[in-house]
């Protein structure tokens, strides 16, 4: 019997079309903030509302990292920040699907060696 490696072993034949059909992906969160303008008589900075405004949170490394995201982005970077979700859950299903697959050979490939 030959052996098999991680990279054939278990993982779903679709995987990287499923992946595909998920993009564009992002991973982060996205905040829904209020900050107050410039502007010194603004009526809503007076009156404690002040401006509504989203900021991208993600890690690049071991450092946490932000940006303000445009209003006009907010609907698409909300779709890709789920899709990127559903990827890390398709690969880590994967993941656990490979190791499962890689138990069950090696105990048929046990299972064999004990007839000879």
């Amino acid at each position: 019997m030959k052996s098999a490696t991680l990279s054939t072993v278990g993982a779903p034949c679709n995987l990287p079309g499923q992946i595909r059909a998920l993009l564009p992906a992002a991973k982060g969160s996205l905040r829904e903030v209020r900050k107050p303008c410039i502007r010194p008589n603004c009526r809503a900075c007076k009156q404690g509302r002040k401006h509504l405004c989203f900021i991208l949170q993600w890690n690049d490394g071991k450092r946490g990292r932000c940006a303000y995201v445009p209003l006009s982005l907010v609907a698409d970077l909300r779709k890709a920040i789920a899709n990127g979700r559903r990827i890390e859950r398709l690969l880590s299903q994967a993941g656990a699907q490979m190791v499962t697959e890689v138990g069950k050979r090696r105990q048929e490939h046990c299972h064999e060696m004990a007839r000879q």
